[in-house]
């Protein structure tokens, strides 16, 4: 039997399981999230040995001695630590520093190697004691040796402080490549480009927006700067001069706190996007800025028209996650009686359901999260979900999305993905197109509460609770083990694991002697 050493530790591995599998019987604490190599999140160092992927995986983790630990099988015996990313990084140097509003530093940032980006994608900046943050990209491609980051100082932010105050020209930290979908590419040039910023977001979208137009875009570009005081707008002089020197690009400053002078407008920049242009149908719209405008405007896009493809953001990430609304979002949604007409008061959705989960379950990237979960079960509870929202009635006593979702890791490429099928499924059904916007409009309403890096914990009554592993207990009926099938006497020591739903009996456990006293 291979031997899996991890953390101090030494487990057992049966023949064809996975790593993943053999750390989680044996109660181990393992990042994980799909447990079918969809997800990243249980990224292993592997230090010696050797292992076999079930399946093909990110050909730069194999490259740096990582695996994934839930489609890897071990071929021996195998030694594991954490993921160390920090061996990936890229070695960088502060090239220069210069003010651009009063709580506002830019940063010329040159790596010691060539890396390739576009203007508006991010870039992770870690500093000596592993401290990092993402910052996108203000600049465009082959302007200089270096690229540039504008960033806010946050009061109680550890790095945007220690970047604003303390970093001079000189100052060596380390960089992550860059990524993101926040980017100008060719393809875009005939169609009209919409960007709408808040704070800092301003830099990448400018930047964008200049690479668009040194490429000869050929539609319009539309840039709305959202700020609260006219002090904020820090690029207004640049984007004016940018304005005078292309006839199709056009910059609109919004205010939300202060009397707006001639030029500029009053209110929240997505109402006035919106309000200009009501039909967002052929427009590549690009969001970068404060999660709340991000998550607002994703919305409001596609009730507009926008195609979910066209849809291009980078919200902020903030150091600590924030709470979910979900239940002030489902309290604030009206009914949708004409929509729920077309469903036929219900028979329409189960139908809908019906086929979706079908796809689903037979999905390679979907179906490992619904793993150990029966069908018709995740159909009755999406159901009376979706049929509470539509019709307005009472009946549905499930978890609100963030808890139904919050042990799950899932990607904004993820979650487009299962949005692409669904509205796929829509279509097949016959929905007309506004009443398809408008349902998906709303699932695009809980992106924030689905979407993470990483699982956490059930929050209840305003408090998030630990993330449940697994239990050792003594329960009082007699059992079966779900590793050897043998029989689990009753009162004798078994592992449950929460998120699997497995149970396994003292040996295949390997609970320790003392604990089974």
């Amino acid at each position: 039997m291979p031997s899996i050493e991890y953390q101090g530790k030494r487990y057992g591995a049966e023949p064809g399981e996975s790593v993943l599998e053999a750390l989680l019987r044996q109660g181990a604490v393992v990042s994980h999230s799909c447990r079918k190599g969809s997800c990243h999140a249980c990224v292993l160092k592997r230090e010696r040995g050797e292992v076999r992927h079930s399946r093909d995986i990110d050909p730069s983790l194999a490259r740096d001695g990582h695996i994934l630990s839930c489609v890897a099988i071990p071929q021996g015996d195998v030694v594991l630590a954490a993921a160390d990313m920090a061996h990936r990084s890229i070695a960088a140097e502060v090239v220069h520093r210069r003010p651009l509003a009063e709580d506002v530093v830019e940063l010329g940032i040159a790596p010691a190697q060539d890396i390739d980006f576009l203007a508006g994608q991010h870039v992770q900046v870690l500093r000596a004691d592993e401290l990092s943050r993402p910052y996108s990209i203000a600049s465009v491609p082959g302007e200089d040796y270096y690229f540039r980051i504008q960033v806010r100082r946050v009061a109680d932010g550890a790095m945007s402080r220690w970047l604003c105050d303390e970093v001079q020209p000189g100052q060596k930290l380390a960089l992550r490549r860059p990524l993101g979908d926040c980017c100008y590419r060719p393809s875009m040039r005939e169609r009209p480009l919409l960007l709408l910023a808040t704070g800092t977001g301003v830099g990448a979208l400018a930047a964008l927006a200049r690479q668009a137009l040194g490429d000869g875009h050929a539609a319009p570009v539309t840039l709305y700067h959202g700020a609260r005081r006219m002090a904020d707008l820090y690029l207004h002089a640049e984007l004016h001069e940018l304005q005078r020197r292309h006839p199709h690009f056009r910059y609109v400053p919004c205010l939300t706190r202060e009397a707006a002078p001639a030029g500029v407008r009053a209110g929240r920049v997505t109402e006035a996007a919106l309000a200009d242009h009501p039909d967002l149908q052929p427009f590549e719209v690009f969001l970068c800025g404060l999660p709340a405008m991000v998550q607002e405007a994703r919305y409001r896009a596609i009730l507009a028209g926008a195609q979910r493809a066209r849809i291009h953001a980078d919200p902020f990430e903030f150091a600590h996650p924030p709470a979910p609304r979900d239940a002030e979002k489902i309290a604030a949604i009206a009914a949708d009686p004409a929509l729920w007409a077309a469903l036929e008061q219900g028979p329409g959705l189960s139908r809908i359901l019906a086929t979706f989960y079908d796809r689903v379950y037979e999905d390679a990237r979907l179906s490992p999260f619904f793993q150990g979960v029966a069908k018709p079960f995740v159909i009755q509870k999406q159901y009376e979900f979706l049929a509470k929202l539509f019709s307005g009635e009472t009946g549905y006593f499930g978890l609100n999305p963030y808890n139904a979702h919050h042990w799950m890791v899932i990607s904004d490429e993820l979650f487009d993905y299962r949005e692409a099928l669904f509205e796929t499924v829509l279509h097949e059904y016959g929905l007309d197109r506004p009443l398809i916007r408008r349902w998906m409009a709303l699932q695009e309403l809980f992106r924030a509460e689905i979407v993470k890096p990483a699982a956490r914990g059930i929050i209840s009554e305003g408090t998030e609770h630990p993330l449940r592993t697994h239990v050792v207990e003594c329960l009082d009926i007699e059992a079966v083990c779900d590793g050897c099938g043998q029989a689990i006497p009753a009162r004798a020591p078994s592992r449950y694991h929460y998120r699997v739903g497995h149970l396994h009996c003292a040996d295949c456990a390997g609970i320790e002697l003392s604990a089974r006293a």
